[in-house]
């Protein structure tokens, strides 16, 4: 078994494999996988009908995806062969943030493992009906952060589509958000730059639409999504100036109504335990959670 290097080249092969497998977390897509690369060192192969994705996380052990493949015959041998290359190579084997189809796929293999569920990995997902609509007391506070987004800057905001010149821009506007919130002393806001590169300089190759917000001129919000499978989108990035009232709000929901109304969910990904984001996503009032596990072998 050989692992490879994750490059843009391969996007046609994840493509594949995630159309069939019909995934259900925002891992599992190339330009997350991709984007994500300087953070998750990410390698990969294919075996018996599945592909296997490796992530050597920073200063963290390695692990595996969860298996991506539908063959519950041959998912046990390929789950010996990757176990088998971990312990080669020194590491323990184990598979992180691994979905409940994983887990009721090995638990159909009548395999033995232990599943511990991460609350903290999992996705926050939405009917996207609910966030373009916000009815409701509970989205009261939301319909009112738009509604003063659209008082103060009536007439003078504007969004666009991405496309390559204005993507360019999405760039400079991460820039200044990274130096506003001294992104060099945040390892994480650090690496989530180096992913944010990434998905723009290579825009024309992956299969993101994303949506900019202008006012006066000048970019203050930009958001990247795409679809996860036929009925969820999945939003990547979403950022905004902080000091403009009700931006977050007013772009969360006008890229859903522009451009993913024809889709019943989306995910906006995980929390990673972190008090503020879990507070912004929970007040959205999710439908469900996509769960992710890790998984251990005796």
């Amino acid at each position: 078994m050989k692992f490879y290097k994750i490059d843009i080249t391969h996007k046609s092969i994840f493509d594949q494999y995630f159309a069939e497998f019909e995934p259900e977390i925002a891992d599992l897509t190339f330009t997350n996988l991709f984007m994500w690369a300087p953070f998750y060192d990410i390698h990969f192969t294919e075996e018996d009908g599945f592909l296997l994705i490796m992530a050597k996380p920073y200063n963290q052990p390695p692990f595996l995806h969860g298996p991506v493949g539908n063959d519950l015959d041959k998912l046990p041998i390929v789950i010996k062969k990757a176990r088998r290359y971990f312990e080669s190579e020194g590491y323990n084997f184990m598979i992180k943030r691994a979905s409940k189809k994983t887990v009721d796929m090995l638990s159909a293999c009548k395999m033995e493992f232990k599943s511990i569920f991460e609350r903290d990995l999992s996705d926050y997902v939405y009917k996207v009906e609910d966030l373009v609509n916000l009815k409701g007391k509970k989205y009261h506070a939301k319909k009112n952060h738009i509604n003063k987004f659209l008082r103060l800057y009536s007439g003078r905001y504007e969004w666009k589509k991405v496309d390559e010149e204005i993507v360019r821009l999405c760039w400079d506007f991460e820039c200044e958000w990274y130096e506003k919130r001294n992104g060099k002393e945040d390892i994480g806001l650090t690496f989530e730059k180096m992913a944010i590169e990434r998905a723009i300089r290579n825009f024309d190759k992956l299969s993101y639409e994303g949506m900019v917000i202008f006012i006066d001129g000048k970019i203050k919000a930009f958001t990247f999504g795409e679809p996860l499978n036929k009925n969820t989108v999945v939003i990547h990035i979403e950022k905004a100036d902080p000091d403009v009232e009700g931006l977050y709000a007013f772009i969360n929901q006008k890229f859903l109504a522009e451009f993913w109304q024809n889709f019943e969910f989306v995910n906006r990904e995980e929390d990673l335990g972190k008090e503020g984001i879990r507070k912004a996503k929970m007040s959205y009032h999710p439908f469900k959670f996509a769960e992710k596990f890790t998984i251990l072998f005796d």
